[in-house]
């Protein structure tokens, strides 16, 4: 009943709001571009909340806005053909959501949806257009990070399409510790804050079922706890399990 009442606290709780200029700032996908062009994306842009669970749009919708990721994680899925909603991306702080999509002046090709509460920066797809058609260091940049999101976007899907939980699991700590982590000590350290009720979002699960597993995973000492940060101290162990 105590952990019942510490999420139902957590997921009430919103995060605070960030600036457009640190959001901006802080995605690496545009960092070539000038003084004047973040200027005016920052006159064009602002910020959005969506709580946990809210899509923040639907794949096939038109293009209207471009997002970047301020606070919290977002999931883009797709629809398989039996209904069911399968993660190609997990998305944290600095990251861009659909900027691809709105250059090449297309749908949405995923659906896109908060899996934690979070503030995001909504910069318009016509604005997008105006300094990606000025700045030819930003063409070759996104050109060259292509490869390697749509890599990691199919290492996701692979992963995230096991039936067995603890490998779902397992996939998310990997994924997030490949770019919001620090090495310490004791091992991986997770630079985001992250509830039982976030992982269990993220992997598709129940919060029951993801306290279980995270408990298991402590008496092995494959990780570590200490209120919402966590410390991956095995990360063998973690890549076994996705090939159980």
């Amino acid at each position: 009943m105590r952990n019942e009442g510490i999420l139902s606290q957590e997921m009430l709780e919103v995060p605070e709001k960030p600036s457009v200029l640190s959001v901006l700032a802080s995605c690496s996908a545009l960092n070539t571009l000038d003084e004047q062009q973040r200027e005016v994306l920052c006159d064009e842009s602002f910020m959005a909340y969506a709580e946990r669970g809210e899509m923040i749009w639907l794949a096939g919708s038109t293009m209207q806005f471009v997002a970047i990721c301020g606070t919290g994680f977002i999931k883009m899925t797709r629809t398989t053909p039996k209904g069911s909603e399968v993660a190609v991306e997990l998305l944290g702080p600095g990251q861009c959501l659909g900027l691809i999509a709105a250059i090449e002046g297309r749908v949405y090709p995923l659906n896109a949806t908060a899996v934690t509460n979070s503030w995001y920066l909504k910069v318009p797809t016509r604005a997008i257009h105006e300094v990606y058609n000025s700045n030819e260091r930003l063409r070759d940049s996104l050109l060259r990070s292509l490869a390697p999101r749509l890599r990691k976007a199919h290492e996701m899907m692979a992963r995230m399409s096991s039936e067995k939980i603890e490998q779902r699991l397992a996939a998310v700590l990997l994924i997030l510790a490949e770019t919001y982590a620090t090495d310490c000590d004791a091992g991986t350290v997770l630079t985001v804050p992250l509830t039982r009720q976030d992982l269990a979002e993220m992997a598709g699960t129940t919060v029951e079922t993801a306290i279980r597993v995270m408990s298991k995973w402590q008496k092995q000492q494959v990780l570590s706890t200490n209120h919402q940060w966590i410390t991956i101290r095995s990360i063998p162990a973690l890549e076994d399990l996705l090939t159980a």
